[in-house]
């Protein structure tokens, strides 16, 4: 697998372990290709997301997932706003701050902007954290998958809790499940972190295998329990408290 740097860079930990699913990533982009990202969090999904946005440049919309129709037409609506989308700007012909403006109009009217605008500019439209997604939801997003040069990438924890979304993935061979790190790799990881959280005052070598060995290759519990342990409340003297920390990084990363 491939091997990130030793070094983070602007706050950012290289992406370990990942060198298939970047690959792909790489490929999907190239060949407009659409893609579903599925893994539990943590895992890296996000990440790879930030990576598609940045290989495909200017062509990307980024998209958190929201349940609500409106709520989510709105946001795809300021994305576009924002991202000088013309065909969109043109035809909508939004006045002051874009996310007023989106909230005032209807569902309809905006269903019908987006559709028309992206199917004369089509873009890369990246959603992350897909889950619950309603009737009404697939049945819109199920013409922008198939409006001609639109792409998604879709990232889920699992296909059972996208909802009826789920539909727009049913080729196996459009899903990509991230595979956890190898004990080489979480090791190297959790090195990085001790490195870049400054935790070379601490008993490392208790807290180290307890770390890995709960993540089970998560790259994000990994980093959690590592950021955590720069806490006061969790450390006392060089010895990290991991039970309590075990549960705080759990319950951040599992809303």
């Amino acid at each position: 697998m491939q091997r990130a740097g030793s070094e983070v860079e602007g706050g950012e930990f290289p992406i370990i372990g990942l060198g298939g699913p970047q690959s792909r990533i790489r490929q999907a982009i190239r060949k407009r290709e659409s893609l579903l990202l599925i893994g539990p969090p943590g895992s890296g999904k996000s990440r790879l997301l930030r990576l598609a946005a940045n290989l495909a440049g200017g062509d990307a919309i980024c998209l958190r997932f929201r349940p609500v129709p409106h709520d989510l037409l709105a946001a795809l609506a300021v994305l576009l706003i924002r991202a000088a989308h013309q065909p969109f700007i043109g035809s909508a012909a939004p006045r002051g701050d874009p996310e007023r403006w989106a909230a005032k109009q209807t569902s309809v009217r905006l269903k019908g902007l987006i559709w028309t605008a992206l199917a004369v500019e089509p873009r890369l439209l990246l959603l992350d954290g897909v889950e619950n997604a309603s009737h009404p939801v697939y049945r819109f997003f199920q013409r922008v998958y198939h409006s001609p040069g639109m792409q998604i990438i879709a990232a889920a924890r699992h296909p059972a809790g996208m909802g009826a979304l789920h539909r727009l993935f049913w080729d196996p061979r459009l899903m990509l499940r991230l595979p956890p790190l190898t004990d080489a790799e979480s090791l190297h990881l959790f090195e990085l972190a001790a490195d870049h959280f400054g935790l070379r005052g601490l008993d490392l070598e208790d807290f180290r295998p307890r770390v890995i060995g709960s993540a089970q290759g998560n790259p994000g519990q990994i980093l959690e329990m590592c950021r955590m342990a720069t806490s006061a409340q969790y450390v006392s003297g060089a010895h990290v408290k991991f039970a309590p920390l075990r549960i705080d990084a759990m319950a951040r990363l599992l809303p």
